[in-house]
């Protein structure tokens, strides 16, 4: 068996070392979030000194981009819930059996959804468009999403290793990995889009570079960790290429409800960004601000999910659902400290780090006001990714679908439209939009919590 891999012991007795066990398994999640949030917001800035065409076209992008990203998220449900189990049983061979196959299958999935972004992908930028964003926008998204999708491959395959080695209790690699990656591209960023250090002045392409450059050294820098052997999981090269059907079927039984989730959300996202951009351009890009910043507030959510992930597939691995329970209640009260945090943040603080996008007084007062109802539903928003997050460790992911297609796809378009566009008298604009948002993510806490405390996950085989 690899020596020096990371094993916590998930039965410790006293509260005091269920909680740090807790947070350590959260800090490099929540670091490598905050870190990449904080990259992201830089890296919208210096996008924005192009102008706000910039901006929109890189919102724009980032749809198709988590499209095509939500076939690898959904899949990877699968992989860390089966690694997590194997962890818990001590069964390193199926755990790597599962790492193995898991890759196999990324590399099916990248080859066919890159072809499917060559082909159609400036079809999809102007559906999302609409009629009332500008052909400049439009056009700076088509150039950015083709260039983007020749580094795809490369990040289908780090989400991959890392939601593997989060299940063995590992969530340290994606944090050094991107935190990386995400230096370069900052400094690429700036050599390439307006030209410094004897590189060219290439704009919004020079953005799409960046981040190809990036996402590559994501890749080296998370092969090293699964091919040096101080993991309890291994990746083997030689086997790489070798199918194994059950296996496969396993995490696909898994990973395919949240497939199911993901598209159903893309779906719902899409068709409420083409009610953000009937707004126009000046919306949109305030719009993209806000939601730029958003970030920070699931951010907090996502991360301590991240261990209630892994604790409650290592738990369930060794017949302890009353671990699983106790261990899922302690990180939503650390989350939700660490949640109002954000919101006093971002209710506060909110116009003055929007006004580092624009000098556009009204686009930042439009930005901030957003981010104000981020703020006042984020407690609620935070804590349903971490019932989520445990849902999916149980094996539970059919109902993470059920809820993503009540939320994004029945309420949050219904929501907007009934609050933006006549004959109904709210005509809320922008702001319309924005409480629909916060309003699925409060019913989805609220449906979460309830299958949670139901408590049938606890039964489920994987």
């Amino acid at each position: 068996m690899a020596k020096n891999y990371i094993q916590p012991d998930i039965e410790v007795e006293s509260t005091k070392e269920k909680r740090s066990l807790i947070i350590g398994l959260t800090w490099p999640a929540l670091a490598e979030s905050f870190f990449t949030s904080i990259v992201s917001i830089i890296d919208m800035v210096m996008v924005s000194s192009l102008g706000a065409y910039a901006i929109g076209a890189v919102g724009l992008v980032a749809q198709p981009r988590f499209v095509m990203l939500s076939v690898f998220m959904a899949m990877n449900v699968g992989s860390t819930a089966m690694v997590s189990r194997f962890k818990g049983a001590g069964d390193q061979k199926s755990a790597n059996l599962v790492l193995n196959q898991s890759m196999l299958m990324s590399l099916g999935f990248a080859l066919v959804i890159c072809i499917s972004m060559f082909a159609w992908g400036d079809n999809l930028i102007r559906f999302l468009a609409g009629n009332n964003i500008s052909e400049d926008m439009i056009q700076g998204a088509s150039v950015y999403l083709r260039i983007q999708v020749y580094g795809f491959p490369a990040l289908a395959f780090t989400f991959t290793i890392n939601a593997a080695l989060r299940g063995v209790g590992n969530t340290r690699a994606a944090f050094y990995n991107n935190g990386v990656s995400n230096i370069v591209k900052i400094f690429f960023n700036y050599c390439l889009i307006g030209g410094a250090l004897g590189f060219p002045a290439l704009g919004i392409e020079g953005a799409a570079i960046s981040m190809i450059i990036a996402q590559f050294v994501a890749l080296a820098m998370a092969l090293y960790v699964v091919l040096a052997g101080k993991e309890f999981i291994r990746l083997d090269l030689k086997k790489l290429f070798h199918f194994d059907f059950p296996m496969i079927k396993r995490i696909f039984n898994i990973g395919f409800p949240a497939l199911v989730e993901q598209f159903i959300m893309r779906t719902g996202v899409m068709l409420y960004t083409r009610i953000v951009t009937s707004l126009g351009d000046h919306s949109y890009a305030a719009h993209m601000i806000a939601m730029n910043l958003q970030q920070l507030s699931f951010m907090t959510g996502m991360s301590f999910g991240t261990a209630a992930t892994t604790l409650v597939g290592q738990s369930l691995g060794r017949l302890r659902e009353d671990l699983a329970r106790v261990y899922v209640k302690m990180t939503q009260q650390l989350n939700f400290i660490v949640a109002v945090a954000v919101t006093l943040f971002l209710f506060f603080g909110g116009e003055l780090i929007c006004s580092l996008y624009s000098d556009d007084p009204e686009m930042i007062r439009l930005a901030a006001n957003m981010l104000k109802i981020v703020a006042l539903a984020n407690p609620f928003s935070s804590s349903r990714f971490v019932y989520v997050a445990a849902l999916r460790g149980a094996g539970d992911s059919r109902f993470a679908a059920v809820i993503t297609f009540v939320g994004i796809l029945i309420m949050r378009p219904i929501i907007s439209f009934v609050l933006v566009f006549p004959p109904f008298p709210f005509m809320l604009d922008l702001a319309g939009v924005w409480i629909a948002l916060c309003s699925d993510g409060i019913a989805c806490y609220f449906l979460a919590r309830g299958r949670f405390m139901k408590g049938n996950w606890a039964s489920i085989k994987v």
